[in-house]
């Protein structure tokens, strides 16, 4: 019986390894190649096919997978600078780092390719919220410009990460530099007057926020 549950242990930890594998794989292939089919992904992350189907039934299935898991990590990076009561300038950063090296900022270029559900807007909503309050006590501690929103955040960690040279170490450096560039800017003292001032997106319980998935294409 031992024995036995041993080898059932040995088999759920493989399972595991290899669901990891398929979503690392799957957030990899399609924030290049948002139209690339699943026999891609089977094959980046060195599993078969068949086992790939058995996990997922669909494509569909495969990115509320990558999306879901991206979110839960962002907001893991989220709390855990939310919970650091040192300088806020240096949680904020390590934020910053963590989202970026997580690869979750590529999927804004998921949206619109397959139909989110109730439970990924629900983290959308969850992944905002972290992230606005995050930046409202960086910028109340006077560390952080007062015109940044999570959406602004987002969409400048995609548009980094989205820099790929099919070279991992260094698209890595360069992800780091570009970061550090904006990072600067995001500081109060490069922040310039402007005329029009951006709109804070309304609270809302169903509605999910600007980094979501939406099903008509926008971001």
């Amino acid at each position: 019986m031992e024995g036995t549950g041993a080898a059932l242990s040995g088999r759920r930890r493989e399972a595991r390894r290899n669901d990891a594998l398929v979503v690392d794989a799957a957030r990899e292939v399609f924030a290049a190649h948002p139209d690339a089919p699943m026999s891609a992904v089977a094959e980046r992350a060195g599993v078969g096919q068949g086992s790939l189907y058995r996990r997922y039934r669909t494509k569909d299935e495969l990115l509320h997978r990558v999306c879901l898991e991206g979110m839960h990590a962002i907001q893991a990076h989220a709390r855990q600078a939310l919970a650091d009561d040192g300088d806020p300038w240096e949680s904020f950063e390590r934020f910053m780092r963590g989202y970026l090296d997580s690869g979750a900022g590529v999927q804004l270029s998921l949206a619109g390719t397959f139909t989110p559900g109730p439970d990924l807007f629900a983290a959308a909503s969850e992944t905002h919220a972290l992230i606005q309050t995050l930046i409202d006590r960086t910028a109340s501690a006077g560390r952080l410009r007062d015109d940044i929103t999570a959406a602004d955040l987002s969409l400048l960690v995609a548009q980094i990460g989205g820099l790929r040279l099919n070279a991992p170490e260094r698209d890595r450096e360069l992800h780091h530099r570009y970061l550090a560039l904006v990072l600067q800017a995001l500081r109060p003292s490069a922040a310039a007057p402007s005329r029009a001032r951006p709109r804070r997106r309304p609270r809302s319980r169903t509605a999910g926020p600007p980094e979501g998935p939406r099903t008509n294409g926008e971001l």
